[in-house]
């Protein structure tokens, strides 16, 4: 009797001290997130791609339940942030909020320590960015035909400006001018500002930026088209590139979210859902309007094609123009 009474007895040791581990499974299922979230901006505080982040993560906070912290950590083209994130845990908790540039123009000019179609996992588009393509006011041209007719037969004698070599504000017009089969003459600057700057002083005669819309809607500059798929509420009069027939998809900067490689499914999920309800709220509409952005969620297998898409697009300029990073 006491030798069974003693098999029993080990039989509910052995119960008790097995709970823990049959409890783990159930203990990794709960709900994500159970703690805040580090969002990392791959560049200084003040650029779009902040400008994005911000209204984003305080309303994606309140959503989830959890603080979602900004970590700006800017350095090498986006680079050294985004690094980062490759190295975190794929749990959620460490993601990407990431330019154009990052994902389909740095990986033709730089030497990565990651493969961006490998070392992250794609999550969604949260905004856009709506460029013009402005000209200066002394020059005549009031539509784009007469401002093609004028190029074709002054091959190289029309200058733009840009934020920088490499940059997506010369990869565009490059693009542009390799679909209307006509030469623009390059002028870098040191920034989107000083390029506009430039183009207001008459030292270029043409930029494709956003951040000549206010210039463009006060009329010390000429909008000629827009760059984005569809027309922007800035300037609802002009016609896009799109609709004018020289770009196929729309010309504009995009910013996404991602994470590191091998994010759970579920993750992305969740974070798909709550972005639904993030972007859709006026406030966060409201605070990306006055630097030219606004919210849009593209996810799963269109954002995948876009991606796709702009990475071939965006490499065939860089190798036709040997453009590099500066």
């Amino acid at each position: 009797m006491a030798r069974q009474e003693g098999r029993i007895a080990r039989r509910g040791l052995a119960g008790l001290l097995a709970a823990p581990i049959l409890s783990a499974p159930a203990l990794a299922q709960a709900p994500w997130p159970q703690r805040g979230l580090t969002l990392v901006v791959p560049y200084p505080p003040g650029g779009s791609t902040d400008n994005t982040a911000r209204p984003v993560a305080q309303k994606l906070a309140e959503v989830l339940g959890q603080n979602v912290v900004i970590e700006n950590r800017g350095g090498a083209g986006g680079s050294i942030g985004a690094g980062q994130v490759t190295q975190a845990r794929p749990d959620g908790y460490t993601l990407l909020c990431f330019p154009t540039a990052v994902m389909t123009i740095s990986p033709h000019m730089l030497r990565l320590p990651y493969d961006v179609r490998r070392d992250f996992t794609q999550v969604a588009m949260l905004s856009v960015s709506d460029g013009v393509m402005a000209l200066h006011p002394s020059l005549p041209f009031t539509d784009i035909h007469a401002f093609m007719a004028h190029a074709r037969a002054n091959p190289g004698k029309l200058r733009f400006s840009s934020a920088g070599n490499g940059t997506i504000t010369q990869l565009i017009p490059e693009i542009f001018a390799a679909n209307a089969g006509i030469r623009l003459e390059h002028v870098p600057y040191r920034g989107s500002s000083p390029a506009l700057t430039a183009l207001l002083a008459g030292e270029v005669e043409l930029q494709f930026d956003p951040v000549a819309i206010p210039a463009a809607k006060e009329g010390r500059v000429r909008g000629l088209a827009t760059l984005g798929e569809e027309r922007s509420g800035q300037l609802p009069a002009l016609p896009t590139l799109k609709e004018l027939g020289w770009f196929e998809g729309g010309a504009y900067s995009w910013f996404g979210l991602a994470g590191p490689a091998g994010l759970p499914a579920e993750v992305t999920a969740r974070l798909v859902q709550a972005l639904g309800v993030v972007l859709a709220d006026a406030t966060v509409a409201r605070a990306m309007a006055p630097v030219g952005l606004r919210p849009r969620l593209e996810h799963g297998d269109a954002f995948a094609r876009r991606m796709a898409a702009d990475y071939e697009s965006f490499g065939a300029a860089v190798r036709r123009t040997g453009a590099k990073a500066e």
